[in-house]
């Protein structure tokens, strides 16, 4: 651009369209939102019905200025989203609409995790960028840090999933759209300052905003912070480009770019830095939400979850450890303690919009392997994959173990104790045994012995001995 070139409605090319003259042009270009454009002119009567007919989603459009050494200076590239025809007296006029290219990323709705210990926000940028082959992004933030456990893409598009990754440094996204392909940068990198001396100007607080980012974010503004500067230049200048003006060191907030009295000009909000800051997004698609998955490990009271939005993966270096949910739990270490089996089915909760608060939740019985076990609602039943078991029935409780190991105590006032090894009574002082009628019976033999050393053997005879025998 030369310095100083201003540019008219006459300077103005538009690819792949044949305008004739250019009656109307409009490019907004705000922080984390995609770039747009209208544009509207005169065409040929061959062209009108060609340009609408042959349109397909694929539909691009590139507007540039030529100064008067034909140098020539994009303004704008991106996707047709919008696109007519208007006849009037025979003047056959051409409106599109269009956005930056990034709207690509801002289309499909999607879901997948993020987690492990060591993962960084460089690595999910690199999983979300690769799926476009035109890509490519700027960053200015300290990417390589790691997260906080988990971060997960919740029925979010690639474009609000990755301004929401932006803000968590306070920062925002800006689609280059005077640039082909997808292409943005996060955050503000290094550019010559630009000197702006217009005489005319306006000036503003937004106290709204102020209110709104000081209650809800941690950025440390002040009042101050949010003034704002608008001016009106034919200077081209993009988002977040440093500015002096009026002494004050400045970023490009906001643009306008339209044609005012066949001169193209910009109007221009100017913020200081912290008046750059974005507010911290969260999804809040996510709260109550549950997600289904399988225990992939567990340790004390966490475990790790492999998602099925992720296709189930095996490995555990991709997964976080999360706090398992239990029907009771205090700090004094009382409470229920249970912990899921590998394999286990279960559902990862979000309780709010911050990922960092999920955990674990209830066990699913997707297919039990024995179904009786689960086909009547009145018994309930705890058990393990070790073969302990303790069932709860309208009439009795049962403790089994093994299926070799048996007890019963029914309502009836029975107890029935079985077991195939040895049945041990052991107790420091007393045991009573008191009933109506006692019945000892063992199939060799009944052995009573005393720790003094006196015995009573029952089988074919009687034997006693001791140290002295009374009998009646």
């Amino acid at each position: 651009m030369r310095s100083g070139y201003t540019y008219t409605q006459g300077d103005i090319l538009v690819e792949p369209y044949a305008f004739i003259k250019i009656l109307d042009l409009k490019i907004d270009r705000k922080i984390n939102e995609h770039a747009k454009i209208y544009i509207s002119g005169i065409i040929s009567d061959e062209n009108a019905d060609k340009y609408v007919e042959v349109a397909d989603d694929d539909e691009s459009i590139k507007v540039s200025v030529k100064d008067d050494n034909n140098n020539i200076i994009d303004l704008f590239q991106g996707m047709v989203t919008n696109i007519a025809i208007n006849s009037t007296n025979d003047v056959k006029t051409l409106e599109i609409e269009a956005l930056s290219y990034t709207f690509e990323m801002d289309i499909e709705k999607k879901y997948r995790s993020f987690q492990g210990e060591n993962l960084t926000y460089a690595d999910i940028f690199n999983k979300v960028n690769k799926d476009y082959s035109n890509l490519q992004m700027r960053e200015y933030i300290p990417i390589g840090q790691t997260i906080d456990k988990i971060i997960v893409q919740y029925n979010e598009t690639d474009w609000e999933f990755i301004k929401r990754l932006a803000s968590h440094f306070n920062v925002g996204v800006v689609p280059e759209c005077r640039l082909s392909g997808i292409k943005f940068s996060i955050g503000k990198g290094e550019s010559e300052a630009c000197n702006l001396e217009e005489f005319n100007y306006s000036i503003n607080k937004g106290l709204k905003e102020y209110k709104i980012k000081s209650k809800n974010s941690n950025l440390g503004l002040i009042d101050t912070d949010l003034i704002s500067y608008q001016i009106v230049t034919n200077k081209i200048l993009d988002l977040y480009n440093s500015v002096n003006f009026k002494n004050r060191n400045l970023n490009v907030y906001k643009s306008e770019t339209s044609i005012v009295n066949r001169v193209i000009s910009t109007k221009y909000t100017l913020r200081d830095e912290k008046g750059m800051k974005v507010r911290r997004i969260y999804n809040d698609k996510l709260v109550g939400a549950s997600l289904d998955g399988k225990i992939l490990n567990t340790k004390a009271d966490v475990v790790k979850i492999s998602l099925k939005i992720d296709g189930y993966p095996g490995s555990e270096e991709n997964a976080a450890w999360l706090p398992y949910s239990t029907v009771f739990s205090s700090q004094d270490g009382t409470g229920w303690y249970c912990m899921p089996e590998i394999g286990d089915a279960i559902r990862m909760y979000f309780p709010d919009n911050d990922e960092k608060n999920t955990y674990a939740i209830s066990s699913v019985n997707l297919k039990a392997s024995n179904p009786a076990k689960r086909s009547d609602p009145s018994v309930k039943s705890i058990g393990t994959k070790y073969g302990k078991e303790i069932i709860m029935k309208p009439g009795a409780v049962e403790v089994m173990a093994n299926g070799s190991l048996f007890m019963k105590l029914t309502d009836s006032g029975g107890i029935e104790i079985k077991s195939d090894n040895k049945i041990t009574l052991d107790a420091k002082k007393d045991i009573e045994i008191n009933g109506e009628n006692i019945k000892i019976e063992g199939k060799t033999a009944v052995d009573l012995v005393s720790g003094a050393g006196a015995t009573v053997t029952i089988n074919e005879d009687v034997t006693a001995s001791g140290a002295k025998i009374n009998t009646q």
